[in-house]
């Protein structure tokens, strides 16, 4: 039997504190079908209501795999004060939309959890004024940072120079930074991505990836010059119940297949384009735990090999990250969760970090 009052907090927290939804607003609710559950879907339109907002509902089949959005879809998403997608939709369709109709800073929140049990947990209960002010926090220091150095205990060794927009033109984080200042992940989530310029080391890809979080027995070592992946190394081991190919990079099992995902990105953009280390990010919820599919935990993060729209991803887990030889997360737990001012905010919200 799920809590009413536990999934309340949760629903609660997603509407008050992450949508902030003001009086008179119109939300713009995208559910997908067999995907959300009505129950849940009903509690989110009382919530909004009662935050005196104005609820609509439109339910629609996946559109993460679309390159157009239905007309319907196209023109209910202009009218809205703000979006709150629960529903699988292509991120980068949906800004190409919003920028052409000059409508970029529409506020969006892409609601991960589908069903009610999931609003009961500390994840979602965990405030969502202490999420944004910590994601606040990690835009300046990474702003101010020169360059960066990553360690791991399984091996991982990379510095190099923090990149400025000008160097990554056209990369994965500069779309991904266009697409945070205005879209929100609930109840997430992950920092916009470090560009990287200069770097040279070893990336110690220490587990699959987004299906599958249990470490390698051995990394694949990918060895990292002047910014560039120039060798890959592994000993093969026994393969799991779960593998499949996944060709979008999401989860890699052997180095097999990650060759195989670089040659299809070598053909597509290029062997200069394919092979760089293009930046580097991760989760810093406190609350988020590791699992399959979870990408907000702050014990993980990842490099993106490929300056391009669909760059690949090496994970790396227990990280601790220096900016400018200064701590930045160490042992896989951000130290800005010990600076004063957040802490005093923790204490206001009444959370334990």
């Amino acid at each position: 039997m799920v809590d009413a009052t536990a999934v309340q907090t949760g629903v609660t927290n997603l509407i008050r504190h992450c949508a902030t939804v003001e009086p008179g607003e119109t939300v713009l609710l995208l559910n997908e079908r067999g995907a959300l559950d009505t129950e849940l879907a009903a509690l989110l339109e009382q919530a909004i209501a009662e935050a005196g907002g104005v609820p609509y509902s439109l339910w629609v089949d996946s559109l993460g795999r679309v390159e157009e959005l239905p007309a319907p879809v196209a023109g209910a998403v202009l009218g809205a004060d703000k979006l709150l997608m629960n529903c699988n939709l292509n991120r980068a369709v949906l800004l190409d939309h919003l920028r052409a109709n000059g409508a970029a800073g529409l506020v969006r929140i892409n609601n991960r959890i589908r069903a009610p049990e999931g609003m009961t947990t500390p994840h979602a209960h965990f405030d969502w004024r202490l999420v944004m002010a910590l994601a606040h926090r990690i835009e300046e220091r990474t702003a101010q940072a020169s360059t960066y150095r990553v360690t791991s205990p399984r091996g991982t060794e990379v510095t190099g120079r923090v990149a400025s927009g000008s160097e990554v033109a056209d990369a994965f984080f500069v779309q991904d930074a266009e697409m945070s200042r205005s879209e929100r992940v609930f109840p997430g989530e992950v920092y916009a991505p470090i560009g990287s310029a200069d770097g040279n080391g070893v990336v110690a890809f220490d587990h699959p990836g987004m299906a599958d979080r249990e470490q390698f027995h051995n990394p694949m070592l990918l060895e990292i010059r002047d910014n560039t992946l120039k060798g890959i190394e592994w000993r093969e081991e026994p393969s799991r119940e779960n593998q499949k190919d996944d060709p979008t990079g999401n989860t890699v099992w052997t180095s097999v297949q990650l060759q195989h995902l670089l040659d299809v990105s070598e053909a597509r953009y290029g062997t200069e384009a394919a092979y760089a280390l293009d930046s580097f990010h991760g989760g810093f919820h406190p609350k988020a735990t590791k699992r399959p599919g979870q990408q907000s935990n702050q014990d993980v993060m990842h490099f993106h090999i490929g300056r391009t729209p669909a760059p690949l991803s090496a994970y790396v887990s227990d990280q601790t990250i220096e900016l400018d030889g200064e701590l930045f997360w160490e042992n896989g737990r951000s130290t800005l969760l010990q600076e004063t001012h957040i802490r005093e905010m923790a204490r206001e919200y009444g959370e334990e970090i």
